[in-house]
This record gives structure tokens, sequence and C-alpha cells, in this order.
């Protein structure tokens, strides 16, 4: 999923290049860097050895936040659109 979730964005950004696509290819765009960041969070930290939990919980929140602020950009950009 991941991978096909980067194969996706790059294509969105190019047609979100285009101002006559609108908001929603751009939405699309960052709503597949979001997923591709929590997919990577989860993949990265499925199984840590129990010395990384503690060196780990720094770049996992920073993922999250990262994630978190793709997704909120995808939301404004579709409530954007819609009003």
């Amino acid at each position: 999923m991941r991978w096909q979730a980067l194969r996706v964005s790059g294509p969105l950004r190019e047609i979100a290049q285009n101002v006559a696509a609108g908001p929603i290819p751009l939405a699309a765009a960052h709503a597949a860097d979001g997923l591709q960041k929590l997919l990577g969070v989860i993949a990265a930290r499925q199984n840590p050895p129990p010395d990384d939990v503690d060196r780990l919980a720094g770049p996992v929140t920073d993922e999250l936040r990262a994630a978190r602020e793709a997704l909120s950009h995808a939301l404004s950009n579709v409530g954007n659109y819609s009003d």
C-alpha cells in the first residue's frame, strides 16, 4: 500500500499544478502523502526491540504530526472546494 500511495502522489501533484484542475487533485496528493507517512510509521514500528521503544518515540511523533498535517491540508482543500 505504501508503494501505491507513493506512486499516485507524484502524478496527482503534476495534475494539481494546472489551476483548471481545481483543488481535488491537490487534496488527493496530500491524502496520499499522509497515508504514506502513516504506513511508514506502522511498518517501521511493528516489532521494535525493547531498547528502541524510547528512542523511537520522538521520530514517531514527528512522523505522525507530518501525516496529520498532510491530511489536514487535504481536508482544507476539499473544504475550500465545497464552499
